[in-house]
């Protein structure tokens, strides 16, 4: 009996997979399309130049020539690459993740060949921060684009109730807009069941930048270090910078701040290990993945009222709104002083992060994709 062979599916994006300063690319997508890789024949047109060794086996990869060639030009040749192999052998539908290059060449290719297009917004593509310049919407050639692109494609996914809710205001659009969230795989960090000891371990991990609010997270901590004994471990990049240092010393913190630099996310658990509390200050977020992360290793999450903290709930981590440190500070001394509710949360996350998991994930994306097909 003939084999059937698996639908086609054209993945465009940047450096998702392979990518980055590490390769490690963005680590729940990585996970996503590889289970989807089973079900799906996948091509990943790149538009940044990655380390292939590092993509799932189980996914070919096209990718901008690395040589120095002006932007659109590489694009464009990636753009014949696809064309030559979805004549040689058609897909079934192209999933763009991100607005710009990736979803505008797809919502192109797509009308040219005539295939259904979905495009996922992953990060800042409808959201405009304009007093510290961060979004699409912030920039006028990238808002116009943005909003062509989320209202031509034939479905638009957010991975976040409360990304949907900022699309819809910003852009503005009364399109449907389907939330797919993206989740960590739990089983690859070590669930450790604790107490609050002294001093009181801190961690952050986020790179360096005014949308990840570290003013806001270093002004909190210096606050709680008046009254207790702690201190703060930051993983991330883009601490190398002179006000980073400035600031510490401003705040009497610097010997109280360990800056570690950028990390792969499988020598995250040791650190996880020794932590009590992840600080999180965004001012916007979509899944964050590393508050999963900490919740998968029973480390409680104090962040701010945006992204995957604002669709669950204060039942699952301590919660305030962007831009208050103080409110932060008080809220933490107090759940180190609440041994009830610091076990109450960090279990809780911990039961909601098992069942809402990668697993859980990914059989919402297969069902979505497989109901588009034709």
């Amino acid at each position: 009996m003939e084999k059937r062979s698996k639908p086609r599916l054209a993945l465009f994006a940047m450096d998702i997979l392979g990518g980055g300063p590490v390769g490690q690319g963005i680590p729940v997508l990585n996970d996503l399309f590889e289970r989807l890789s089973v079900h799906f024949d996948i091509v990943f047109y790149c538009f940044s130049a990655i380390e292939v060794p590092r993509v799932p086996s189980s996914i070919k990869v096209r990718q901008i020539v690395s040589f120095r060639l002006p932007g659109r030009l590489k694009y464009l040749l990636l753009a014949i690459r696809f064309a030559c192999d979805q004549l040689r052998r058609p897909y079934g539908l192209l999933f763009a993740v991100s607005i710009y290059p990736a979803g505008r060449w797809a919502i192109w290719l797509g009308k040219i060949f005539h295939r259904k297009v979905v495009v996922q917004l992953i990060a800042l593509e409808a959201v405009a921060l304009s007093d510290i310049g961060y979004g699409n919407l912030t920039i006028p050639w990238l808002r116009k684009i943005t909003k062509a692109v989320c209202e031509k494609t034939d479905q638009l996914v957010t991975v976040a109730e409360y990304q949907k809710k900022i699309a819809q205001s910003s852009l503005p659009t009364d399109r449907e807009i389907i939330v797919l969230p993206l989740r960590i795989n739990p089983q690859n960090f070590r669930y450790i069941e604790r107490r609050i000891t002294h001093p009181v371990q801190f961690i952050h991990i986020a790179y360096y930048s005014p949308i990840k609010d570290q003013h806001t997270m270093f002004s909190a901590f210096a606050k709680v270090a008046q009254v207790m004994e702690c201190h703060l471990t930051v993983i991330g990049s883009g601490y190398d910078v002179p006000e980073v240092p400035e600031l510490l010393a401003s705040l009497g913190i610097r010997k109280k701040v360990t800056l570690v630099g950028e990390v792969r996310q499988s020598d995250l658990p040791r650190y996880f290990d020794t932590a009590h509390i992840l600080l999180h200050t965004a001012r916007f977020e979509t899944g964050c993945a590393v508050i999963q992360e900490a919740m998968a290793s029973g480390v409680a999450v104090c962040g701010t009222n945006v992204g995957i903290l604002a669709d669950i709930g204060e039942r699952y981590a301590v919660i305030v709104p962007p831009l208050n440190p103080d409110l932060l500070a008080t809220k933490i001394i107090s759940l180190v002083n609440n041994a009830q509710l610091y076990a109450s949360i960090t279990k809780e996350a911990f039961l909601w992060i098992n069942r809402d998991d990668a697993d859980w994930s990914f059989r919402k994306y297969l069902a979505f994709l497989r109901n588009l097909l034709p």
